[in-house]
């Protein structure tokens, strides 16, 4: 039988979302990771190791690759693909393609121009701890958009590696980027000034993170079983203007930003409110700040 020769992927960055990928397909069979391109020589050495695959290279010293991920920093995407680009001057056989939620397959325009096919594929997945990640992939969704034949012949190797795969449209990523912002880097900052405010209130932090963890649990379970306006509840829900109005003015003094935040949200929620129009006009005072 003949041997079959798995397709090569070089890793361009090699930070937590481009290493996690690289071992998965790695670990499935899927590619052989070979050489892996980073600014310093310390982060290939570890993503090397990471991976148990790949060798450390330069962006002038890339060799032929079926596979070729752009894992750098957004801004980065565009001069580097403009870098490789100048680099080589044929790219005709391989997929280029980019992970990022906020930028469009088009900003590797140039490499296309040299024979590649081009592609952007987001995961929705935190990826803060590689290892972590490693073990939360399947299942993961990730949002596509490029050319077809590099979609094509992506689509195998994320399915390998248990992903759900989606069309985006290019022209509104930065609104489905604001949307994983909103559902996971924000998410992060409001469990923050949850727990600033807990400490303020007397209550230590290890014991306040315990505390708060089952009521974030079942606000997540309500909103799978009931969406977003019926698993409303608390002060903007019920109300309770004057209750809001103290919050807001608690929360301000002990930090402006998350008093802005607290605001902020409240007139999300208020919108989902089931509120008549007197009481909703009360609300809207209240986290406007007005007290008259």
């Amino acid at each position: 039988m003949p041997i079959l020769t798995l397709p090569r992927l070089h890793l361009i960055g090699a930070g937590r979302l481009g290493r996690t990928l690289a071992r998965l397909w790695q670990a499935a069979g899927q590619v052989q990771v070979d050489q892996i391109v980073t600014r310093h020589a310390d982060s290939s050495a570890a993503a090397i190791d990471f991976i148990g695959a790949g060798r450390a290279a330069s962006l002038a010293e890339l060799g032929p690759a079926e596979l070729i991920l752009l894992a750098t920093p957004d801004d980065l995407l565009a001069p580097v693909a403009a870098e490789l680009a100048a680099s080589r001057p044929s790219l005709a056989g391989s997929v280029v393609f980019h992970a990022s939620g906020s930028r469009p397959a088009e900003l590797l325009a140039p490499l296309r121009d040299r024979g590649a096919a081009i592609a952007s594929v987001h995961p929705l997945l935190s990826f803060a701890e590689p290892s972590q990640a490693l073990h939360d992939f399947a299942g993961c969704y990730c949002g596509c958009e490029g050319d077809p034949a590099a979609l094509a012949r992506l689509g195998p190797l994320f399915d390998a590696i248990g992903a759900r795969r989606f069309t985006l449209d290019a022209a509104q990523k930065p609104l489905y980027h604001a949307a994983a912002v909103f559902a996971c880097n924000d998410l992060v900052a409001l469990m923050e000034a949850a727990q600033r405010c807990l400490e303020a209130a007397g209550v230590e932090r290890a014991t306040g993170w315990a505390a708060l963890q089952p009521l974030i649990q079942a606000t997540l379970a309500n909103i799978g079983r009931v969406g977003p306006r019926a698993a409303l509840t608390g002060p903007v829900a019920r109300g309770d203007s004057a209750t809001v109005a103290s919050q807001g003015a608690a929360v301000a003094r002990l930090d402006p930003a998350s008093g802005h935040a607290y605001r902020a949200l409240g007139q999300l929620a208020l919108e989902l409110a089931p509120l008549d129009p007197s009481s909703r006009a009360r609300m809207a005072q209240a986290l406007a700040g007005d007290t008259r």
